[in-house]
């Protein structure tokens, strides 16, 4: 009799290493897939007035931006699969969509003070979108720190742990790891 795959979601706040924790996890568990919502963002994102300068932006943080639809048929499609014991789900606030919130078998939030957060998105969305630091500090004042302290923050009350990020994850990944495989069994 197959067993139907562990649904794990990390969430957190932009820079807080949610997948850098995906990807290690996704290493050291077996028979485990990724599914990153950045691969589900619309084409045409929702907009946001900016508390800071008035103007008016895409909001990539807001839960509206992700096709909800297309990421839970993703999740389910691969549940459905046999082959695989562990699915992980990675996104800055996939536990404020109920839809994906409900699919997840045990919830993970990662965090990391917001100086550290920001030096992280700078040198990533400069080395993998090349945007320059005037911009990625520019969005970041003027909008994704609202949608964070509105969304991606206050999600961390359906985690089923909190994992600290401020300087790296020590041995939690290797814990988080043991108690998974451990559900795996049960």
């Amino acid at each position: 009799m197959s067993r139907k795959p562990i649904v794990i979601g990390i969430s957190g706040p932009s820079g807080s290493g949610k997948s850098t924790l995906a990807d290690n996890l996704a290493k050291t568990l077996p028979n485990a897939v990724v599914v990153n919502a950045d691969k589900y963002y619309k084409k045409e994102l929702p907009k946001i007035v900016s508390p800071l300068d008035g103007e008016e932006y895409p909001d990539w943080n807001h839960p509206t931006s992700i096709d909800a639809d297309g990421m839970c048929a993703e999740l389910d499609a691969l549940r459905a699969r046999d082959d695989l014991d562990f699915i992980i789900a990675d996104g800055a606030f996939i536990f404020c969509i109920d839809a994906v919130r409900e699919r997840l078998d045990y919830k993970i939030f990662v965090w990391a003070e917001i100086e550290t957060r920001i030096y992280r998105r700078i040198c990533r969305n400069i080395t993998l979108k090349r945007q320059t630091p005037e911009f990625i500090g520019g969005y970041y004042l003027a909008c994704v720190r609202y949608r964070e302290a509105e969304y991606s923050v206050p999600s961390q009350k359906w985690a089923d742990v909190i994992v600290n990020n401020e300087r790296n994850f020590g041995d939690m990944p290797e814990k988080l790891t043991q108690t998974l495989l451990s559900m795996r069994e049960k």
